[in-house]
This record gives structure tokens, sequence and C-alpha cells, in this order.
């Protein structure tokens, strides 16, 4: 009597994980979960489920060569040791988990660039330098809360719609030159405007005016 024994693609994958050896082996990335967590290798030819071990910062993609670690219950995916594809390379922990780095002392260097993105972004220093030839702000609101603030810039130029200055005193020390192009220009003051000059010249095109309960020229 012969007997025909039928076995479907998922019995000759559960016999391939099963006769997957404990110890190191060199696998083939062929898919990734969505959350990082887990994927489908490829062992001499054979497939196998592996658990991406959380020591593995860099995340692996289809098609790297991987080192896979694997035990009696289950297999985990070490680190990368090969990208075939020209695609950069991600650190993060598998299934987005949060990651601090700390140290004395932490550098980080680019050729080129550096991007940060988050919704929110915070810094946390005794001393906040920054160094460039260049440097852009854009945003929709800006604040900035200090107790004293100090700019010095050999040339500072300032441009918005709207421009408002408050403060209890304000001092204004121009060296030089002084220079001021406006359109329409309105001074209020509710206490005493007082200014010392050692020449002073007015200039108006059609009409001056000097308005009070009592004017001195002396």
């Amino acid at each position: 009597m012969t007997m025909t024994i039928r076995a479907t693609n998922t019995d000759i994958l559960a016999m391939a994980e099963r006769l997957l050896e404990p110890g190191h082996h060199t696998a083939r990335v062929l898919s990734v979960s969505d959350d990082g967590t887990a994927m489908e290798v490829e062992v001499a030819g054979a497939r196998h489920t592996a658990t991406v071990a959380v020591g593995c910062l860099v995340r692996p993609i289809p098609r790297d060569m991987v080192l896979l670690f694997a035990n009696v219950e289950q297999a985990f995916v070490v680190t990368v040791l090969e990208r075939a594809a020209s695609n950069g390379g991600m650190v993060g922990l598998p299934g987005g988990r949060n990651m601090s780095i700390e140290g004395e002392t932490i550098t980080i260097a680019a050729r080129q660039r550096i991007s940060l993105r988050a919704d929110s972004i915070d810094l946390q220093a005794k001393l906040f330098a920054v160094l460039a030839n260049k440097g852009t702000w854009i945003g929709k609101l800006y604040t900035l809360v200090a107790d004293r603030v100090r700019c010095s810039a050999r040339i500072q130029e300032a441009s918005a719609e709207l421009l408002t200055v408050k403060a209890v005193e304000r001092v204004a020390v121009i060296e030089r030159i002084d220079s001021l192009q406006t359109e329409t220009q309105a001074i209020r003051v509710t206490g005493i405007a007082s200014e010392i000059a050692h020449s002073k010249v007015i200039a108006v095109s059609e009409d001056l005016r000097l308005d009070g309960k009592r004017v001195t020229v002396a």
C-alpha cells in the first residue's frame, strides 16, 4: 500500500524553521514588517521569520545581508553586515521606541547637511552658541524670553511688515550717524520730551507748525 503525502508551503516553511540550527548564521532579508520589529530572512535557501534585536540600531531593509542568531525558541537579527542597495542607513530602535544618547561630549559631524525634523524641539544648555556664515529663521511665531539678550553684529538688518518694540526703559547709543527714512512719523510723549544737540536743522517742504499752550524760542 502506497500513501501519498502532500506538503503545503506552510508546512515546508515550518519544517525549514525547525531545521535552523542554534548559533550564528548569515541571512538575506526578504521583507520587513511595517513597525520594523520582525522580518522574513533566507538562510541557505530556506525562509525563516526573525525578530530584530534591540541592539540592532541600524534598521535592516530588504536585500541586506544580516547576522542571525538562533536559539531553540526563535531567531534574532543581530546586526547588518552588508547593504546591497545604495540607500543610506537609519539608526533607531525596533518598533519606533524612544532613544537617548548620553555622554560627556557628543559630536555630530556632517560633510554637507544636518536636518532636524520634529513636532517639538527642546534645547537646554547653560551656554548655547551658533556660529554660521549665514543664518535663517522662518516660522509663524518666534518667542524669545531671557533675562538679558546681547546681540553683536557688524551688519544687522531687520525687515518686517509690522515691528513693535516695547520696553520699560530704552537707551539707544549711536556713535556716528542715525538715519531714519519714513513716509509718516508720529511721536507721542506723555511726559517730557527733551533734545540736546550742538546743531539741529529742521527743513520742511511745505508747513512747519508748533502748537502748544506756551512756546518759547531762545
